[in-house]
């Protein structure tokens, strides 16, 4: 008996990895669910200057990759050939599911529409640097975050005095 009549028969429905074509996992995801597959797909909120502005990206957190609970005796096949689905992780070819317990764990550190909030570290005193905006290149003290969690106090040294000035989170970078 195969694996794959195995699992079939040990339950009929586990999470997967579904492995897709590069710059596919919105397309795959959107495919999978039109069939009526459960899909969880991990995304990384990230800030860019664009032109002087930053803007707000929403990104996977790991590019190529999503998860799918399927029944793999009944949707392999449908799975394998959905339009962007590059293929179903698996050993020798046959699929390998991943536990529910996995899932369920990551899905409680995850917050609105799956969205994964990464530390950045950020305490009263390290030194940083600025990566965009007027300040670009140059050095400050962080100082503290501000209560809408997107912006921050600096202590900029200008002509021997620190200032204090308010810029975007996404805007600096801890360097020490």
């Amino acid at each position: 008996m195969s694996n794959l009549n195995r699992l079939n028969d040990i339950n009929s429905k586990n999470w997967f990895v579904i492995q897709t074509k590069p710059c596919n996992e919105y397309r795959a995801e959107n495919k999978l669910i039109s069939q009526g597959i459960e899909t969880f797909l991990l995304l990384l909120e990230i800030f860019q200057d664009y032109h002087g502005k930053i803007v707000q990206k929403l990104k996977p957190l790991f590019p190529t990759y999503l998860f799918a609970k399927l029944d793999i005796g009944l949707h392999y096949y449908k799975v394998k050939w959905t339009q962007g689905v590059h293929r179903i992780l698996g050993n020798g070819g046959e699929p390998i599911p991943i536990s529910e317990k996995v899932i369920q764990t990551v899905k409680a550190r995850t917050g609105e529409n799956n969205l994964v909030k990464l530390d950045d570290g950020l305490g009263e005193g390290n030194i940083i640097q600025f990566t965009s905006g007027t300040f670009k290149d140059l050095m400050g003290v962080f100082d503290k975050g501000m209560t809408d969690g997107r912006r921050v106090r600096v202590l900029l040294s200008l002509i021997g005095v620190d200032v204090p000035v308010q810029v975007s989170r996404y805007q600096i970078k801890k360097v020490a």
